[in-house]
């Protein structure tokens, strides 16, 4: 099986572990699913296979050849990653000053840390004429583009003449947290495979097989919405109360009211210090509305278990229908970010929504 250590996903490799069997791979790739459910690491999983010396009957990677050592290291001349690249420093006044910074997608910066916003023209172009390439030691070129949610509009753009005519010896992955900010053109050019979260339950067994405490592998599998990878790393203390937090807001929203005027202040806290603290805000607030909605419905098990009561309390303010509708609207908010949006009317808009506001953008 492909990637064993990834948590998850049984369908998607057995179907990658089909498709490398037969030798009849699709040209291009499309992996989607939330952040932190193990899409990336069987994206490079995938690739160390095809660029793999000595594969498998069943074509899965060896793990000992020299190409599948250069794939782990990061230094196979066949294997190329486009991701986001670092923000060149602004030159200013004086000496010892800085570059600016050339990103050329017209769009602000977003907070992203020391990362640029998005994956640019010139970052496709240059993967599209290494395609054109003949391998240099393995069958195939492989190229994985992560998060290809961050192309911006034109990147898409310059990369579809490759997706539609592919060289014969590229095989290109995506992968995509949000695939609905990708153009449809793209979409439709390629192979979809959809990594899903796993039941909070069922991660939580498969964290406590792996050594870790009953307790604290309950509590990370529902923090982390059944996402292996956020499971192992996020700051459970930190989190926890974060989410905390968030459900007295809500509860306060939804049920008092009066508590309305404390929306600009409770956005606030939604948004956090930057991007990374919104995405993590947006996250939490749709899960736990997406378990309101469950619950009102009686439909289907929560991935914040732990706060049954509470989210009881939301189901009989909200009604299944309304927490839907406000999921619907997070999810769209979180589209609109990638463009100049103002972020505190988005989320006090969301928030308003909860208040008994109107739910369209």
């Amino acid at each position: 099986m492909i990637a064993p250590e990834v948590l998850g996903h049984e369908h998607a490799r057995t179907v990658l572990a089909r498709l490398l069997a037969s030798g009849r791979l699709p040209h291009a790739f499309l992996f989607h699913g939330p952040e932190g459910v193990g899409k990336g690491r069987v994206a490079l999983a995938l690739a160390q296979a095809l660029v793999c010396e000595s594969p498998t009957a069943q074509g899965e990677a060896c793990g000992t050849c020299l190409g599948c050592t250069k794939a782990s290291h990061g230094n196979h001349p066949d294997l190329m990653i486009t991701t986001r690249l670092p923000k060149k420093e602004k030159r200013g006044a004086g000496r010892g000053g800085e570059e600016p910074d050339e990103e050329d997608d017209g769009v602000p910066e977003t907070g992203s840390g020391d990362l640029r916003s998005f994956i640019v023209v010139p970052q496709i172009r240059e993967l599209t004429r290494h395609a054109s390439f003949t391998p240099r030691e393995a069958g195939r070129r492989v190229f994985i583009v992560d998060p290809a949610d961050r192309m911006n509009a034109e990147a898409q753009n310059a990369l579809l003449k490759t997706l539609e005519e592919p060289p014969g010896a590229a095989v290109l992955i995506l992968v995509a947290s949000r695939p609905h900010l990708l153009l449809p053109t793209v979409r439709s050019r390629c192979f979809q495979l959809g990594f899903g979260p796993m039941p909070p339950q069922d991660l939580a067994r498969a964290l406590a097989a792996r050594g870790m405490p009953d307790g604290e592998a309950r509590a990370r599998a529902a923090l982390a919405e059944g996402r292996p990878a956020r499971a192992a790393a996020l700051d459970l203390t930190r989190l926890a109360e974060r989410r905390d937090a968030l459900l007295d807001a809500l509860e306060a929203l939804a049920t008092t009211p009066a508590r309305a005027a404390d929306i600009p202040a409770v956005a606030a806290a939604l948004a956090g210090e930057d991007e990374a603290d919104l995405l993590e805000g947006l996250d939490l607030a749709a899960a736990l509305l997406s378990d309101v909605a469950r619950h009102a419905s009686g439909r289907g098990a929560l991935l914040h278990g732990d706060a049954v009561d509470r989210i009881a309390t939301l189901a009989r303010a909200l009604g299944a229908e309304r927490a839907a509708a406000i999921v619907s609207l997070i999810d769209r908010t979180r589209g609109d970010l990638r463009l100049n949006v103002n972020k505190a009317l988005a989320l006090e808009t969301i928030l308003a929504a909860v208040a008994g506001g109107p739910t369209a953008a």
